[in-house]
C-alpha cells in the first residue's frame, strides 16, 4: 500500500508531522530523553550565569520527517530581563550549546534549530530605530575608515619598536648574559 501511495502521491499524507512539547511529555517518544535534556541544560545554564528562573521559559516542537528521522525545535522564549539580557543572548546561547554538546555529543543531528522569543517587550522603553543611512552607506564608509586608521596606527607602533630594537641592538645596549655566546662551535653530524 506504501508503494501505491508513493506512485500516486496522494494529497493527504504529510511528509512532516510536528508534536507539541506539551502534548504527551511521558508519553514514551524517542525525544522524551533529549526533551528532559534540553529542559535540565536549560536550567543548568541559567543557574550558572545567575539569571533568574522565571526570565526564560522553553517550548520544545518535535518533528518527524519522512525517513522517520526525528529531531527538535528549541524556542527559548524571554519574559523578562530584556533590557539586561539582550546584549548577552549570543553569549548565553554558546555557553547552553557547549553544556548540552557535554551530555551528547551529536546534538547537532538532533537539535534543528534554536530560537528566541522576547515577549512583553512593549513595556519597555525602547531607544527608537537610527535612520536607515546608518546601516548603509554613510556607516559602512565610516567603520571602514576608522578600521583603517586604527590598522595604520597599529602599523606604526609596530614599526616604532621594531626601530627602537634593531637601535639599541646596533648600539650595542642589548647584551647577553653572562655565559651565553652567541653562536656555538660547530658539532660534526652523528
Amino acid at each position: 500500500m506504501g508503494l501505491l501511495n508513493k506512485i500516486f502521491k496522494r494529497g493527504d499524507t504529510q511528509t512532516t508531522q510536528f508534536e507539541e512539547s506539551d502534548s504527551d511529555p511521558a508519553g514514551g517518544s524517542k525525544n522524551a530523553p533529549r526533551r528532559e535534556l534540553v529542559h535540565v541544560v536549560l536550567r543548568d545554564t541559567m543557574r550558572q550565569h545567575g539569571i533568574p528562573t522565571d526570565w526564560i521559559d522553553c517550548a520544545i516542537l518535535s518533528v518527524v520527517n519522512e525517513n522517520t528521522m526525528t529531531g527538535m525545535h528549541v524556542h527559548l522564549i524571554v519574559r523578562n530581563g530584556h533590557d539586561r539580557l539582550l546584549a548577552y543572548v549570543p553569549a548565553f546561547q554558546s555557553s547552553f550549546m557547549s553544556a548540552i554538546t557535554k551530555f551528547e555529543p551529536r546534538v547537532s543531528d538532533w537539535l534543528l534549530s534554536l530560537c528566541w522569543q522576547f515577549e512583553g517587550m512593549a513595556n519597555t522603553r525602547w531607544e527608537p530605530m537610527p535612520d536607515p543611512k546608518v546601516w548603509t552607506g554613510a556607516a559602512a564608509a565610516a567603520g571602514a575608515a576608522s578600521a583603517a586608521s586604527s590598522d595604520a596606527d597599529d602599523v606604526e607602533e609596530d614599526l616604532k619598536a621594531l626601530f627602537a630594537i634593531r637601535d639599541a641592538a646596533m648600539k650595542g645596549d642589548v647584551k647577553p648574559p653572562p655565559g651565553h655566546t652567541d653562536f656555538q662551535p660547530t658539532q660534526p653530524g652523528l
